[in-house]
């Protein structure tokens, strides 16, 4: 989503990887980790540079983007030992040493992501795949033992003469169905595991942009903190919490220097801001168990009198949750501070709700609820924040 001409590069890497741990004879959960550690390989190249950066052979600052990957992952349980793979996935092998960098000890995992992801680097949209194998097999081959393990180079000298292998990465390439599928093991999730996961979401999100960096939890907050005053059910109220977390996870198709631009947007960068509501839907349709969580979250910008977008859709069709959200979005926006501008003081605030819920934009009961606990949910909105922004200031400093 951060780069959209080079969104097959996770899956092809994920793919030759997968293939790579069945050819040594990973066990499942082993071959699990790694593919899950190869799609997720680049989540910390945050802007469409450093992804570019990567994708080249001989990569520019290779280890920038991976510790970044590292930092996002690794408190969370379900992927520690997935971000420990991929904080090392550009070391070098080195006759072995590679098996230590910088004093710590680096995964053989991270050196089998290693060969995928220069295979991938070495694929030529302009020319059938399978009649590239033996030039990539041959520049892959002449780096063994100094780039690449040579154990793992001779696994790919024996996939590269199965022809499923090669037609697989074209049809991935061209987006068509391939023989051969990732078989990812599912993991159950119970509520607060998958608020979690969003609060993860909520990082890549937001720690693109200083400007950003705390928008999600103060949105989750607050919106949490309206559904206990509407008297939601706990589980209700903990799926409000989550949507507020994602709300926001379409922008990742939004350019940095349109999320940090300091004064009014064009409009047609306004129009490219608009599509983030419509990317959040889609990515989170694909998620079995969602199904509310989505509603909440990608429909944040629906107005009451159908003005608002992307759906286009009236007060009948809005869900409280949805309606919660809206008015939570605003209020996070006006109230929070960036770095170009202040937050408004309670009275401009309140009047801002007030205006667009006299013209029927967002809903009177909410607005008004906040207003009756605006100290109570604006404290809350301010702790939240204070919390975020410490984190991305400590994650920021580690970046040095």
């Amino acid at each position: 989503m951060v780069s959209p001409e080079l969104n097959n590069h996770q899956r092809l890497v994920a793919y030759i990887t997968f293939n790579l741990g069945e050819a040594l004879n990973f066990d499942e959960k082993k071959l699990n980790e790694v593919s899950v550690a190869a799609v997720l390989h680049d989540i910390g190249g945050l802007s469409m540079q450093e992804r570019i950066n990567v994708l080249k052979f001989e990569a520019i600052n290779p280890h920038q983007h991976a510790r970044i990957g590292w930092l996002l992952l690794k408190d969370y349980r379900e992927f520690e030992e997935i971000a420990r793979i991929i904080k090392f996935h550009h070391v070098d092998w080195r006759d072995g040493e590679g098996l230590e960098f910088n004093g710590e000890v680096v995964m053989p995992e991270s050196h089998l992501i290693h060969l995928a992801d220069r295979i991938a680097t070495l694929i030529a949209r302009d020319e059938k795949i399978i009649n590239q194998k033996d030039r990539i097999y041959k520049k892959i081959e002449s780096a063994s033992g100094q780039k690449f393990n040579p154990e793992y180079v001779k696994a790919f000298e024996r996939l590269k003469e199965k022809e499923f292998f090669w037609y697989d990465l074209e049809s991935i390439s061209n987006g068509r169905r391939y023989y051969k599928r990732i078989k990812f093991k599912d993991q159950c999730l119970n509520i607060d595991e998958l608020i979690g996961i969003t609060k993860l979401f909520a990082r890549v999100i937001d720690f693109r942009s200083n400007f950003t960096a705390v928008h999600s939890e103060g949105v989750s907050a607050v919106a949490k903190r309206l559904a206990q005053h509407f008297n939601c059910d706990e589980l209700t109220c903990k799926k409000i919490q989550a949507a507020g977390y994602v709300h926001d996870i379409g922008k990742l198709t939004v350019p940095t220097e349109i999320l940090e631009k300091p004064g009014a947007l064009s409009k047609e960068e306004f129009d490219v801001i608009k599509e983030h509501t419509y990317h959040t839907y889609v990515l989170l349709f694909q998620v079995k168990g969602l199904e509310e969580i989505n509603e909440y979250a990608s429909m944040h910008h629906e107005r009451l009198d159908g003005t608002g977008y992307p759906f286009k859709l009236e007060a009948k069709d809005l869900s409280l949750g949805a309606r919660i959200m809206a008015v939570a979005d605003i209020f996070t926006a006006v109230s929070e501070n960036r770095p170009y501008r202040k937050g408004m003081q309670k009275e401009e605030v309140v009047e801002v709700l007030r205006k667009m819920s006299i013209e029927n934009k967002i809903d009177k009961n909410i607005v008004e609820t906040l207003i009756s606990y605006y100290h109570e949910i604006n404290k809350a909105r301010i702790k939240a924040q204070k919390k975020a922004r410490t984190r991305y200031d400590d994650f920021a400093k580690l970046l040095v």
